[in-house]
């Protein structure tokens, strides 16, 4: 065919035109809409061939075009284009699921949160959210078992926004997943949905040997405000000096302002028995 991605533009404002010009025309109102129709159908079919057959410029000047005047008959295009290249074609397509609101949409668009590219997968997520979200989280759930690491650190981001409380027990037992992206994702997740139910595992997080999981881990529980976290946190600020402000300020959250001066009494007696000890052992050698 050889369209150029101007002329495929020029077509679509032309159809434009006849539509704002055929409001102005005294033509019976089915003969009017059927003669529109009949264009916009042919329209459609030029610009899918027009993709198939173009290069990177045309195709995106297409599937643009058809986001505008084709949603509605064209769900099997945009979830072909979902695969396509071009992180464009594919941020479009994903955008114009998102407006066709069809269920059937919704596993590619979950398999597409794999995407490399971060524009792509911030349409998808927007897509996803036109639909149910019940719905989605059930599909999300579903698809959190894929041996993708990226999918899985994508959909536990997701599943975060999302904000369904529920999630939260099986979202739990990802905190223990091989990849330390999914787990910190999975962190963050529960930080947001703030279901008691993750107190204890998030504790159990701030051991974890990626220091992002335990900052995140430490941000949720001072977020809680749950006593159980105290000891914990405490112990961690001791511990992990480049964790303590962090740890500090979690416990401000929990404790309180006028409990504050505990800990930095507690921080100076450590300072003061680490010089001891190492005085006493200094003599002992």
């Amino acid at each position: 065919m050889g369209l150029h991605s101007q002329q495929i533009n020029n077509l679509i404002e032309f159809l434009d035109r006849i539509e704002h010009n055929a409001t102005l025309l005294e033509i019976e109102k089915e003969e009017k809409t059927e003669t529109i129709e009949t264009l916009r159908t042919e329209l459609i079919e030029v610009l899918k061939i027009a993709f198939a057959e173009g290069d990177r410029s045309v195709r995106r000047s297409a599937i643009y075009g058809l986001s505008k005047i084709g949603v509605d008959k064209s769900l099997d295009f945009f979830i072909a284009a979902l695969k396509d290249g071009d992180e464009h074609v594919r941020g479009w397509a994903a955008e114009a699921l998102g407006k066709l609101k069809d269920t059937r949409a919704i596993p590619a668009l979950i398999n597409a949160l794999a995407d490399e590219n971060h524009y792509v997968c911030f349409n998808i997520a927007v897509a996803l959210r036109q639909f149910d979200a019940d719905l989605v989280t059930t599909y999300l759930l579903h698809s959190l078992k894929d041996n993708n690491k990226v999918l899985r650190r994508r959909i536990c981001k997701l599943l975060g926004e999302i904000g369904d409380q529920d999630v939260s027990k099986v979202l739990i037992t990802y905190l223990k997943d091989e990849d330390s992206f999914v787990r910190y994702e999975v962190t963050e997740a529960l930080r947001k949905i703030k279901s008691l139910d993750s107190v204890m595992p998030l504790i159990s997080a701030l051991h974890d040997p990626n220091q992002d999981v335990q900052a995140v881990a430490i941000m949720a529980l001072g977020s809680f405000g749950d006593k159980r976290a105290i000891e914990p946190l405490i112990t961690l600020m001791i511990e992990q000096r480049n964790q303590r402000h962090a740890c500090i300020e979690a416990l401000r959250n929990i404790c309180g302002e006028e409990n504050l001066d505990f800990l930095f009494d507690l921080i100076r007696q450590c300072r003061k028995l680490i010089s001891e000890t190492a005085l006493s052992i200094e003599d002992n050698i």
